[in-house]
C-alpha cells in the first residue's frame, strides 16, 4: 500500500499534475491591460542580445481584439499588427512592417509568427502553471513585496516561468528557456 501511495495513487485514482495549478490567464489579465513594455534579454549560442518589446492592446471598431507589438533594438525595428480572438486567445492574422538588419519587410505573415516573439500574453493564456515558491523584492519606492513564482514545462524541456505580484495584471518578470536559449523579460511599464 505504501508503494501505491508514494506513486500518487489512492484508491485507484492518480493525483492530478494540475492540482492547484494557476492558469496563465490568472497572471495575464488581458481585459485590464492596454499597454505594456518589457526589456528583453536573450542568450543563445554564447551570444546575448537585448531589445525592448512594447505592446498596445485594444478592441477594434468591429469588436475584434487588436494589438501592436513593437520590437526595437539589436538591429530590429519591427511593428507587428496582431488581430486575435478574445475567446480562444488565438491569433487570427498578423502583419509585420520594419527592419531586421538590412532586410525590410511590409507583409502579412503567418499567425504562427506570434510564437517567434517573446511572451505577448497570448501564447500561454490557457497553460496551467504550478506555484513553485515566492521571493521578496524591494520596489523603486522602497516598498517590500512578495512575488509568486509560477512555472510550466512541456515534454520537450521548454519552460515558462512568471514572477507575479497580486494587483499587477501581468508578470513583473518572464523567463522562457530550453537547452538552446534563455529569454528574460523585465516589466518596464504598463497601464
Amino acid at each position: 500500500m505504501a508503494a501505491i501511495a508514494m506513486a500518487g495513487c489512492i484508491s485507484g485514482m492518480q493525483a492530478s499534475p494540475y492540482s492547484g495549478a494557476v492558469m496563465g490567464k490568472q497572471i495575464y489579465n488581458m481585459g485590464n491591460l492596454s499597454h505594456w513594455k518589457y526589456a528583453v534579454t536573450m542568450s543563445a549560442g554564447g551570444a546575448n542580445s537585448t531589445w525592448n518589446m512594447t505592446v498596445n492592446n485594444s478592441r477594434g471598431p468591429d469588436g475584434e481584439m487588436y494589438m501592436t507589438v513593437g520590437t526595437v533594438g539589436n538591429g530590429m525595428d519591427i511593428l507587428y499588427d496582431v488581430w486575435w480572438n478574445a475567446t480562444t486567445y488565438g491569433v487570427d492574422r498578423m502583419h509585420a512592417r520594419g527592419w531586421i538588419g538590412d532586410y525590410f519587410q511590409d507583409r502579412n505573415v503567418s499567425p504562427l509568427q506570434i510564437l517567434t516573439l517573446p511572451d505577448t500574453g497570448l501564447n500561454y493564456y490557457f497553460v496551467p502553471f504550478q506555484y513553485v515558491g515566492s521571493t521578496m523584492v524591494r520596489g523603486l519606492n522602497g516598498q517590500v513585496g512578495q512575488l509568486g513564482v509560477y512555472s510550466a514545462t512541456d515534454n520537450k524541456g521548454f519552460s515558462v516561468t512568471y514572477w507575479a505580484y497580486p494587483g499587477i495584471p501581468l508578470p513583473l518578470k518572464v523567463q522562457l528557456s530550453n537547452r538552446d536559449f534563455n529569454i528574460t523579460m523585465m516589466l518596464q511599464d504598463y497601464k
